[in-house]
């Protein structure tokens, strides 16, 4: 076994992992998506008024508005702009911060995994011709 041959293994091998891994980043980025749902950014209005505070919002639906906790409204930074995000399929709902990156991460990863099985496909092709 000479060293193509060699390199042409452990390329083969490294490609199929990373395939694997790849596809189920992607397929647990995809879970996590739908699960989720997509949330979209917005600016938010606080008003503090006797009974506490209120945020409102715009979205594609229209206005929208809840009473804040006392711990949200201590995290509020900026009333007349907070930054705030609401979830596209129910624009009643509301963050005060941004979602988890955790499903970016994954979908990053994912892609990155993909890449290395296309390079590992590339030269192993390059090898059958050359070796």
């Amino acid at each position: 076994m000479n060293a193509a041959d060699t390199i042409s293994v452990i390329t083969e091998v490294i490609g199929w992992f990373a395939l694997a891994a790849g596809l189920a980043c992607l397929l647990l980025a995809l879970l996590i998506r739908v699960a989720d749902g997509r949330w979209l950014r917005t600016e938010a209005l606080v008003v503090d008024d006797d009974e506490g505070s209120i945020v409102r919002w715009f979205t594609d639906d229209g206005f929208q508005s809840r009473r804040l906790s006392a711990d949200e409204r201590a995290h509020v930074m900026h009333p007349d702009e907070e930054p705030a995000y609401y979830k596209e399929r129910e624009p009643y709902r509301l963050r005060l911060h941004e979602p988890p990156t955790g499903r970016r991460v994954i979908r990053i990863l994912g892609l990155v995994f993909i890449g290395i099985a296309a390079a590992s496909a590339v030269i192993g092709v390059v090898l059958m011709f050359v070796g």
